[in-house]
């Protein structure tokens, strides 16, 4: 039996001179997926100097937890069944998670400093 994922996607800015403004915009709101599938999460930032983006995972009841990151001297980096995608040159990034789980189910924040 298939099964249906849902992801909260939120989004976090990290940026201690700039906290009254929107650094970091993230989409879709939700996403839901059939498991198996493959989930993509994108991610933009306006501040050229931010050189370190990290993405969370966070279950309900419990806190945000590190899931991967990328510096911006990477265009990709692989951890298992998570991918991050960065282009520099846009100020964009995308999180792509494979083979989609039903323990994948979160809230996933992108970030950048």
């Amino acid at each position: 039996m298939d099964k249906i994922l849902t992801a909260t996607f939120l989004l976090l800015g990290l940026h201690l001179e700039k906290r009254d403004q929107q650094q970091v915009r993230q989409s879709p709101q939700s996403l839901t997926v059939w498991e198996g599938e493959t989930a993509i999460l994108n991610c933009s930032y306006e501040d050229s100097t931010f050189n370190y983006f990290p993405w969370y995972q966070q279950f309900p009841g419990e806190g945000p937890a590190l899931l991967i990151s990328i510096r911006s001297v990477s265009d990709k980096k692989e951890d298992g069944r998570f991918t991050i995608f960065f282009n520099k040159r846009e100020k964009k990034l995308s999180l792509h998670i494979t083979d989609s789980q039903p323990g994948d189910s979160a809230t996933y924040f992108c970030a950048a400093s």
